[in-house]
């Protein structure tokens, strides 16, 4: 009786947790209208799509007027997963589980949802043969915002068989709203850095319950599945496996490792590498928040006492491309050349070249001979560094890797990777590294074998939602 009792207090509280977090989450529509509007400004495609991403629902236009898509014939005997991959990374890594599901057959679908319109781009160009097929078998929308309306429109559209979400997110709603309508929701390739482990924390009397509605949780580490049985343990969700009821938990590695570089991005980074005539190419992948500015006034100050030469080329290759045509100013304004890859033409000198371009980012790799991650100075996180060293470059990053600090700390033991405090040093250790040809090329081998060896996370997370599936039939 007594702990009858204490769950229906559980209950009645995490209702009320939500119903405030709903109310909080309707007060703050006039401010998401605006920021759609601010990001618009830059980036139309923000302007599109506001349908699905307020109402969970897709409006398409036809002779007799608009009207509500549907993806797929309901009640058919499809096995529909919904995946939400949030940008660009998430959907790169999850492709190979994607299509791993596509295999099993015809009867098996793929509602792919997105945050941003950089990722959306990415999943079109992935899965275009999918997407294009009379009877499409992947279909494409951004997930809504965790608004209770929204979220019951998009599932009950959906109907997914399974749902996946990545990495961190965790939106109580939306879990809510699955476990009503009884879908499995697994969090795969899950990982808490401590920033995220804080803010669970803070947050707990809505992130706890979350957690609980999750069916499974495939973990990238150890820590990370640490971390989330300390949410559950805390919240008391305990049982006696040491995880909430009806949660799964299992290691299983990063998935991110097992992306394969595409031989035509080979070919095109070979390809530039041949037409810039330089004998040293640096990168600066993903740059953010004007890290630009240091890396110029860096480059500049280094071409000035002599450590670089009309040999090195810079090139530089912003996250987001609304900011493509701010950066090239930025560049400028430092008093360097710069060229545009959409325009390059390589019989001009330039001692910048800026990657205007989506979905390149292998070739740029594969261009360079070594690699700065950016938004890893400024406290942003840091970007991915295993596509770098996937293509065997070494890798620099600042002091703010947090999103990807197991990676980090992994990279600098084995030698794959540097951590600086300033792009001064990292054009002082690249310098150094790129004259020392033994250090260099042990250096490339050790990126190789580190993307290598940690290989197998997709096949094992596939094996796991067969298990969540299996054990839901």
């Amino acid at each position: 009786m007594a702990d009858h009792i204490i769950q229906d207090s559980e209950t009645l509280i995490e209702k009320a947790a939500r119903a405030l977090y709903s109310i909080f989450g309707i007060s703050l529509l006039p401010l998401l209208v605006a920021h759609l509007l601010w990001r618009g400004i830059k980036q139309p495609d923000y302007l599109q799509y506001w349908a699905e991403r307020f109402f969970g629902m897709s409006v398409q236009r036809s002779p007799r007027g608009p009207q509500t898509s549907t993806a797929f014939p309901t009640n058919a005997g499809l096995s529909v997963m919904w995946i939400h991959a949030v940008s660009v990374g998430e959907t790169r890594a999850a492709a190979p589980l994607i299509e791993q599901w596509l295999a099993k057959g015809d009867a098996h679908r793929v509602v792919l949802t997105h945050t941003t319109p950089t990722g959306r781009e990415t999943g079109q160009n992935l899965f275009t043969r999918w997407l294009t097929m009379d009877t499409p078998r992947v279909v494409q929308r951004y997930l809504p915002y965790d608004l209770i309306w929204a979220n019951a429109m998009f599932l009950a559209w959906a109907q997914p068989t399974l749902g996946v979400l990545m990495e961190t997110e965790l939106w109580p709603n939306l879990l809510a709203q699955a476990r009503r309508r009884s879908i499995p929701v697994v969090l795969i390739n899950a990982r808490l850095s401590p920033r995220s482990a804080k803010r669970l924390q803070q947050f707990r009397w809505l992130s706890r319950p979350a957690i609980a509605h999750l069916t499974g949780i495939a973990a990238q580490t150890q820590a990370d599945a640490q971390g989330f049985l300390a949410a559950c343990s805390s919240a008391g969700l305990k049982n006696t496996a040491g995880v909430a009821p009806m949660v799964r938990m299992e290691v299983v590695g990063n998935m991110k490792f097992d992306i394969d570089v595409p031989q035509p991005m080979r070919d095109l980074g070979n390809q530039w590498r041949g037409m810039s005539g330089r004998r040293f190419i640096w990168l600066a992948a993903s740059t953010r928040d004007d890290e630009e500015t240091q890396i110029a006034q860096s480059w500049q100050k280094a071409r000035g006492d002599g450590r670089l030469s009309a040999e090195h080329l810079l090139v530089v290759v912003p996250r987001h491309p609304q900011r493509f045509n701010r950066v090239v100013r930025l560049l400028e304004s430092a008093g360097l050349t710069v060229q545009r890859r959409s325009s390059w033409n390589p019989h001009q000198a330039c001692d910048v070249l800026v990657g205007d371009s989506l979905g390149e980012m292998f070739a740029y790799l594969q261009m360079s001979d070594l690699v700065f991650m950016g938004g890893s100075l400024p406290a942003l996180g840091g970007q991915n560094p295993v596509e770098a060293c996937a293509v065997g470059r070494p890798v620099f990053f600042g002091p703010n890797m947090f999103n990807f600090h197991q990676i980090a700390r992994a990279l600098r033991a084995c030698g794959a990777g540097k951590e600086v405090r300033s792009t001064d040093e990292w054009i002082d250790q690249g310098c150094q590294l790129l004259n020392d040809a033994a250090a260099y090329a042990a250096a490339r081998q050790a990126a190789q074998d580190f993307a290598q060896a940690h290989r197998g996370a997709t096949l094992r997370t596939a094996k796991f939602l067969e298990t969540i599936l299996q054990a839901g039939r």
